[in-house]
């Protein structure tokens, strides 16, 4: 993750040697801080730096002497360049401007042959006698916002004339992902450069491949800067080496028999030196007598001293300490501790030894049987500090199909052989990891697996567990109990398969086998939270696919819908209203369920909740949806992002065009809508061609009508235009008859008005103001399609409040311009409304927070298929491409209809890498539907009062059954209130629990025999 930097002053004092564009001569230190600013590049390297390629943790590499010639930063050719510095102009600048810029950066391109990985910016010291507490601060410069590749940059450092190993010191940083950046990078060496009489070497290396498909990002360095302190002969003076210990793991409650050591010297000193141990840790002198605090006077510490020190875990988990040793007038030296407490009846595998490539750690093996990539080791391994984040802390184990393209593979990892005859209960579990689209993980189990050579050689069964769903890219545990497989020689292999048109990245960590005493918990799960049917005639029928798994059973698992219409079936012949799936049906497998939807009331919604339960467990409900509102009668609205559809670009959408646009016309013809709104349309001409080919194939008449603006291209004249993504309005020109076409908040560049960077720079809300006609009523309604500035985790912050200061613009301009219309934003919002895809914000809530919390004026019409756990794009578990009606038009929305489209995407083949990585967004309204509306059907049947709400408040359902169950949640989906019972017993438990609630908005909801009743409150 990328942060922006303020950097230090440029004076310095340096004694130079003589140097040269084609060897690195080594400078000598004189005053601190040494200063480089690379304005200086147009004809060689600054005195004491080299660039090279081919650099790992063993070797420097090979030098590669750059291009001094002023160098754009969209120049594709690999190596390294002299580039305008993002100190001195803009994203976006031209080559002009960036040629003209005498503020300058030392910078590369990576490719595939040049630095990918193994780019390193190298300076060298001559020695470092007489100096400690060296520091160092420098820019980290992504320049390219066009390149999604992300590079991992890493300080390190090595002594002597040739090092033969280099030292990771301090954070990575990253640069690409889209990304404009200049962030500042501060590094603290701590002793590890005080006082040496040899050469020492710093450089920014990136030591792995890039990750993310796409080209690779332009990287630079700027604003060096080296400080140190003085060493002199009178200076009280401590040095504590090394500066971290590691204890790795020990059993519970039980004292390490073995002890790290530091040594700990002493020059100088005027008075007695204490040391201080937090954490599970205590220190000796002795390596006997062991406490938290321990002292040395001056005459011990004038000769070496060996510190001792132990960990005692209190618990599983890992721990962190430190020891600081301080003494009068020297400066304090601080030893990091971490160790981690492990239970004695489990095999915890972390990873934490598994820095090479493919040379797995820990006993486990890799074999590949198809495609060239492989399970290797990575740094992205799972934060125990935060374990179900996105947090990367080495290390773990992780395997991509993907490499210029998605590539098939087959690649299994094998773990060390277990010896399960002694125990109880041999419970295997993991963490994992899934992002981007293709084929899920697989888990199997071997007893008669050699431990080395081909899989295929041996009998492997599939293990039942959930992995996380695809895309979603965050850390989940799963267990597997393998008291079936209690063998002398049980092998367990996670299996990864990729294909030609999906290629998923997974990631392993923390991987343990427990001997239990006692038999797991019961687990069951379903593959969806929402079943929707959509539209359903009177008195016909529609099926859906449910799929039900389980583990650990003690009985059947009970499934029971809360309304009639909905009946459920094992062969798809005979349907019930409750359905008992045995343990022979279900128990350490899954089964199909078909769930029938029979509706016999018209212009109606349906919805249900679909119970799970089985003896001792919790299983969360599934929630069923559908509607009898004649489509003949109804506005079909589908808003989607089709990827830089057409674009001539390399690397920018699908790289076959034709194929592209043939599949949007297929899915287009399938979605059957009146109205289209979309995102990321580049070619208009080939755009019109898949209008004309809907018209003919619906028999219908279509038209479109696309932004005349775009990023940085403020009109059609604009020579930016043609390649920009524009938003774009297709629509049934026999229904919908289009009085305005407008730019909401428009102004051109030059102007920098209010709006235009917040809105992507040029990219605004575009607006179609149509008179449209249901069922023989005519109302106007204002059609507006977003396309928001996107989130890259360099800038996450930035780009966060870019899309809020849109945001407010907006509603701004609704609420004073438009407050009586009928108006329906859609469009790719690039933000979830529960809550933000955003780090770095507090609090973390949606950029479009102030139209969310308007209850009053607005409903998110698409929280919904959040709050169910859906995705809007094809590799990541998140809703961004959203629907906001106001008040007004959400009277006329169909209650239930929103739905993600993944049936459209999956009648297509290879859909993410042929059409493009989002999902049609679809919703349906009824001008004679006034009570159906998310808000305005459950206001009236819910009955929610007073609102806001201080200490109390109630609400009202027309149902007198014992059975409802109610629900609050946060806005971001976070439950805080679970009940059942009648409405009077769920009346009092809101009230114990709201007034306890933090101030907020919370989504209320009651499910009931006939009806599930929704509404929002305000807590005070």
């Amino acid at each position: 993750m990328i942060k922006r930097f303020l950097f230090l002053g440029l004076a310095s004092g340096l004694t130079l040697a003589a140097a040269t564009a084609q060897a690195q001569t080594p400078v000598t230190l004189s005053t601190s801080p040494y200063v480089e600013n690379f304005n200086g590049i147009g004809t060689a390297l600054p005195a004491g730096f080299g660039t090279y390629t081919g650099a790992t943790t063993a070797a420097l590499g090979t030098a590669a002497a750059p291009t001094f010639a002023a160098t754009a930063w969209s120049n594709t050719s690999g190596g390294f360049k002299n580039f305008a510095s993002a100190n001195a102009v803009a994203a976006g600048s031209s080559t002009a401007d960036q040629n003209a810029a005498t503020d300058r950066a030392l910078g590369v391109r990576q490719t595939g042959g040049v630095g990918d990985p193994g780019a390193a910016f190298v300076f060298q010291v001559a020695n470092t006698t007489g100096k400690t507490d060296f520091a160092l601060s420098f820019k980290l410069q992504s320049l390219d916002e066009t390149s999604p590749r992300i590079t991992t940059w890493q300080v390190s450092y090595g002594i002597g004339a040739t090092p033969s190993s280099f030292v990771n010191i301090g954070p990575t940083a990253t640069t690409g992902d889209l990304s404009f950046s200049n962030n500042t990078v501060t590094v603290s060496f701590n002793q590890a450069l005080d006082d040496k009489n040899a050469p020492v070497w710093i450089r920014v290396a990136a030591l792995n491949a890039s990750t993310n498909p796409g080209n690779r990002p332009t990287s630079a360095i700027d604003d060096f800067s080296l400080s140190w302190s003085p060493l002199s002969a009178s200076t009280p003076y401590l040095t504590a080496a090394p500066d971290a210990l590691a204890f790795g793991s020990q059993n519970v409650t039980t004292t390490s028999a073995t002890a790290q050591t530091y040594s700990l010297l002493g020059a100088n000193l005027a008075g007695a030196t204490t040391l201080t141990a937090t954490g599970p840790f205590t220190i000796s002198k002795d390596n006997t007598t062991y406490a938290t605090t321990q002292t040395y006077t001056p005459t011990e510490l004038a000769t070496a001293k060996t510190v001792y020190v132990k960990f005692t875990p209190p618990t599983t988990g890992p721990f962190t300490g430190s020891i600081t040793n301080t003494s009068a007038g020297a400066t304090t030296r601080t030893v990091t501790l971490a160790g981690t407490g492990k239970d004695p009846n489990q095999t915890l595998f972390d990873f934490s030894a598994c820095t090479g490539t493919t040379a797995i750690s820990d006993g486990w093996s890799q074999v590949s049987v198809t495609g060239a990539q492989t399970w290797a080791c990575t740094t992205f391994g799972r934060d125990p500090n935060a374990p179900t984040g996105t947090t990367a802390a080495p290390y773990g184990v992780q395997m991509n199909g993907y490499a210029a393209g998605n590539v098939a593979n087959e690649d299994w990892l094998i773990s060390p052989g277990f010896n399960l005859t002694a125990y109880n209960f041999p419970l295997f579990s993991f963490w994992s990891r899934t992002a981007f689209n293709g084929p899920a993980l697989k888990l199997r189990v071997s007893t008669n697996y050699s431990g080395t050579g081909a899989p295929s050689a041996a009998t492997w069964t599939d293990l039942n567990v959930q992995f996380p769903a695809i895309g979603s890219d965050t850390w989940a545990q799963a267990t597997a109990n393998l008291s079936a497989y209690k063998g002398a020689n049980v092998y367990v292999a996670f299996v990864y398969t990729s294909t030609t048109g999906g290629a998923a990245r997974w990631t392993l960590d923390d991987i343990a086998l427990t001997n239990s005493a006692t038999a797991p918990a019961p687990v069951v799960f379903a593959d969806q939270s929402l079943v929707a049917f959509g539209y359903q005639a009177v008195n016909t029928t529609g099926d859906r696919t449910l799929t039900v798994a389980a583990n650990d059973l003690t009985g059947p698992v009970t499934l029971t819908p809360s309304n009639a219409a909905f009946t459920l079936s094992k062969d798809g012949t005979t349907f019930s209203n409750t359905l008992s799936l045995t343990l022979a049906e279900v128990n350490n497998a899954s089964k199909a369920v078909t769930v029938r939807f029979r509706p016999t009331t018209p212009s109606t919604n349906y919805s249900a909740s679909l119970a799970i339960t089985t003896p001792g467990t919790t299983v969360p409900s599934v929630s069923l949806t559908g509607d009898t509102y004649d489509v003949a009668n109804t506005l079909e609205l589908v808003n989607w992002n089709i990827e830089w559809f057409g674009s001539t670009t390399a690397g920018f959408g699908p790289t076959d065009k034709a194929l592209q646009q043939a599949n949007v016309t297929a899915a287009m013809i399938a979605l059957k809508a009146d109205v289209y709104a979309f995102e990321e349309v580049v070619d208009t001409a080939r755009f019109r061609t898949v209008v004309n080919n809907l018209s003919a194939a619906l028999g219908v008449p279509y038209n479109f009508r696309a932004s005349q603006f775009g990023s940085y291209a403020d009109n059609i004249n604009d020579v930016d235009y043609a390649g920009a993504q524009k938003l774009a309005f297709v629509y049934r020109t026999d229904m919908v008859k289009p009085t305005a076409f407008q730019g909401l908040l428009r102004c051109a560049q030059a102007d920098g008005c209010a709006g235009y960077t917040p809105w992507a720079s040029g990219r605004f809300p575009y607006m179609m103001s149509a008179n449209v006609t249901l069922n023989g009523v005519t109302k106007p309604v204002n059609f507006i399609v977003l396309h928001a500035k996107a989130n890259a985790t360099a800038t996450s912050a930035n780009d966060y409040a870019r899309r809020q200061t849109g945001s407010m613009l907006l509603k701004n301009l609704l609420d004073t311009t438009y407050p009586t219309a009928n108006t329906v934003i859609v469009g790719d919002y690039n933000d979830v409304l529960n809550g933000t895809i955003a780090t770095g914000v507090t609090p973390a809530v949606s950029s479009y927070n102030n139209f969310v919390a308007d209850a009053a004026n607005y409903v998110p019409i698409s929280l919904p298929l959040a709050q169910a756990g859906l995705q809007s794009t094809t590799g990541y578990k998140t809703v961004i491409d959203n629907v906001i009606a106001n008040r007004n038009m959400a009277n006329f929305y169909i209650n239930g209809t929103v739905a993600v489209r993944t049936d459209v995407a999956a009648a297509i083949t290879n859909y993410a890498s042929t059409t493009t990585d989002h999902y049609p967004i679809f919703s349906r309204y009824s001008f004679s539907n006034t009570t159906t509306a998310t808000k305005a059907n459950t206001r009236v049947a819910l009955g929610l009062y007073p609102n806001p709400v201080t200490n109390t408040v109630r609400f009202d359902v027309p149902e007198t059954g014992a059975n409802l169950s109610l629900h609050v949640q946060t806005l971001d989906g976070r439950t805080v209130l679970r009940g059942t019972g009648s409405a009077e017993q769920l009346n009092q438990q809101l009230n114990q629990r709201v007034g306890t609630l933090g101030t907020g908005l919370y989504l209320i909801q009651v499910v009931g025999a006939k009806q599930t009743y929704t509404d929002r409150f305000v807590k005070q």
